[in-house]
């Protein structure tokens, strides 16, 4: 999986937040990230490889099974690196207008994403209460399951 976005956007809290869903669901996981520039609304892109092996965090060339995009012009840059059959998914304004707070757009395009995956939406929940700050907890919960539904 591959998330890109710029500064600000949460693309490291979504992948902290499949990573932790994946570890939770008993896979092995890798991590790695990149911030260039993401205090001055530079690229963000963090990278998240699971499975029964994991031997590095970084995915070869043309790998990428998921491309989650939080900015357009960011996911375009990357969208060449997705395997042959790979899907990229770009939030969108019809799913932003549905939250209570565009702050969770990142939660809610990671809803999105779970629909492909085989992981429990309990463990999604469980991930999403790790990682997440306690008052903000039950409204990402939510985003989490607007974008489930807005495949």
């Amino acid at each position: 999986m591959l998330f890109v976005g710029v500064g600000g956007q949460g693309v490291l809290k979504a992948s902290d937040v499949l990573a932790r869903a994946a570890f939770l669901a008993g896979l092995a996981v890798k991590k790695s990230e990149i911030h260039g520039m993401s205090q001055r609304g530079g690229g963000v892109t963090s990278t998240v490889r699971f499975g029964e092996t994991i031997h590095s965090p970084l995915a070869p060339s043309k790998s990428i099974d998921f491309l989650m995009a939080l900015d357009r012009v960011e996911g375009e840059k990357y969208i060449a690196e997705l395997a042959e059959g790979g899907k990229a998914l770009f939030i969108d304004d019809d799913l932003v207008r549905k939250l209570e707070d565009p702050r969770v757009a990142n939660i809610a395009l990671l809803g999105r994403l779970s629909t492909e995956l085989d992981i429990a939406e309990d463990i999604w929940d469980k991930a999403i209460a790790m990682e997440m700050a306690p008052k903000f907890v039950a409204m990402n919960i939510q985003a989490f399951k607007t974008g489930r539904r807005q495949r």
